[in-house]
């Protein structure tokens, strides 16, 4: 008899013990999946769909690649001052290396002077700049060239490089612009990529699915939020941005209190030049 209760304790006890287990299991999956729902939300793959289809319209990078390198005159004009920097650029895709050479600079590169300034960026650790036939080491100077090496590659190769590893996609509402329903996506990037972890809200047309306009930070050069509106051209299959308005007093919700800080245009682009690394650090 006491054997009999014995055992009926020792079930009476486990089942409840099971009981227990079972409820915090729940509680853990339940957050879990919450957390889950959490990270889809802020990695969206819809999100991310949206920009394979935009990259499947202007081209992926490995079409770059194919191209090999790029040569271009860029036009960087200031509204406000009606002075400009106009740079022949010319980049190797594999690498990611950038060269530029202005012989109008009134602007942003060495403003007060006129002699021919070319930069380089070897892809990865070497920024070199001239002045005329002499060697700039400036470590000011050599920053703000590493910046606009980079600033001005990744604008010209920016839609293929949304999908480069370490970005975040995350799914807004539709926003209405100019009576277009835009596909609203931001991006951001994970801690460790890049040097600084920028954000941009994509404007993607519904009917092209290029993007006309996004709103994008610049941290550490320029303040606030600005505003991109894009015009495209297409040569040899890839489709780039050729002409860009920059619009100051931008809010993430897409309202705009400023005006248009500067315009960009590239023309003349030809692709596959036989460009190497060695070529283009040697010349001024």
């Amino acid at each position: 008899m006491l054997m009999k209760k014995l055992i009926n304790f020792y079930n009476n006890t486990m089942l409840e013990i099971m009981k227990k287990i079972t409820f915090y299991i729940t509680i853990v999956l339940g957050i879990n999946s919450v957390i889950a729902q959490q990270i889809d939300t802020k990695n969206s793959p819809v999100a991310k769909g949206l920009i394979h289809k935009v990259v499947a319209k202007t081209g992926n990078y490995d079409l770059l690649k194919k191209l090999k390198d790029v040569a271009f005159e860029y036009t960087f004009y200031s509204t406000k001052t009606n002075k400009k920097d106009v740079s022949t650029e010319r980049y190797i895709f594999d690498g990611e290396v950038s060269w530029g050479n202005y012989k109008t600079h009134q602007y942003f590169v060495f403003p007060n002077t006129t002699e021919t300034v070319t930069q380089f960026y070897d892809g990865s650790t070497q920024t070199n700049v001239t002045l005329g036939d002499k060697n700039i080491t400036d470590l000011k100077v050599l920053k703000s060239a590493n910046f606009l090496r980079k600033a001005n590659f990744y604008w010209f190769t920016m839609m293929p490089k949304l999908l480069d590893q370490g970005i975040v996609y995350e799914l807004l509402p539709n926003r209405t612009h100019n009576r277009i329903n835009y596909k609203i996506v931001k991006i951001g990037f994970n801690k460790g990529v890049g040097e600084v972890q920028d954000e941009f809200i994509l404007y993607i047309n519904p009917k092209t699915f290029l993007i006309d306009r996004f709103l994008f930070t610049v941290k550490g050069f320029i303040p606030g939020v600005l505003l991109m509106e894009a015009e495209y051209k297409t040569v040899n299959g890839y489709t780039f941005m050729a002409k860009r308005k920059v619009i100051s007093g931008a809010q993430w919700d897409g309202s705009i209190t400023g005006d248009v800080l500067f315009e960009q245009t590239s023309t003349n682009v030809k692709f596959t030049n036989g460009f190497t690394k060695e070529i283009l650090s040697n010349i001024q």
